[in-house]
């Protein structure tokens, strides 16, 4: 009966933690950091790569927090997952459709500091989700993010999530 109430319970703490690296992380791709933050940023990456990064071989997720330590959160958002560099100008696919819309994704950083694997989660509005992918690849074709090296390995980290609201109906923009 003790080997089964602790199987039980190995298998119970196994799935939990799991879970825990599943969970995503909510970054913003939509704003980038100076040169000078970059500078910054890659003094105090190796630190905090095992703080901030759970990795299994090259792959890694970003940690998550509780309340309580959400200025952790903060930093670890800047070191890793922050771009050093989006383009402010980009081309609309031409069937976008006009009108309002919101949806919610999930995506990767890859080893060479690209934005990769989008995936729709959940669209409201005029736009399908192959209309929100194709928007946001258009969005981020040239975001670069400085690629995760640690160790002389190179990382990705694919738990990010973020959400985005567009009006692409230019006559209703005040």
């Amino acid at each position: 009966m003790k080997k089964i109430i602790t199987a039980s319970l190995l298998l119970f703490f196994s799935l939990f933690s799991l879970s825990e690296d599943l969970l995503l992380m909510s970054c913003d791709h939509k704003a980038s950091m100076t040169q000078d933050m970059l500078t910054k940023v890659l003094k105090h990456r190796d630190s905090a790569f095992n703080t901030c990064l759970s990795c299994q071989g090259s792959s890694c997720s970003m940690k998550t927090w509780q309340d309580k330590e959400k200025n952790n959160e903060l930093i670890c958002k800047r070191l890793f997952c922050t771009p050093n560099f989006i383009s402010h100008g980009y081309v609309l696919p031409g069937d976008t459709p006009s009108g309002k819309s919101s949806f919610t994704y999930t995506y990767n950083i890859s080893q060479e500091g690209l934005l990769t694997n989008i995936n729709i989660l959940e669209v409201t509005g005029v736009y399908s989700k192959r209309d929100a992918k194709k928007f946001l690849k258009a969005l981020t074709r040239k975001t670069k993010y400085e690629p995760i090296i640690f160790q002389k390995k190179s990382y990705e980290i694919n738990n990010l999530t973020s959400s985005m609201s567009i009006n692409t109906m230019w006559e209703d923009r005040d």
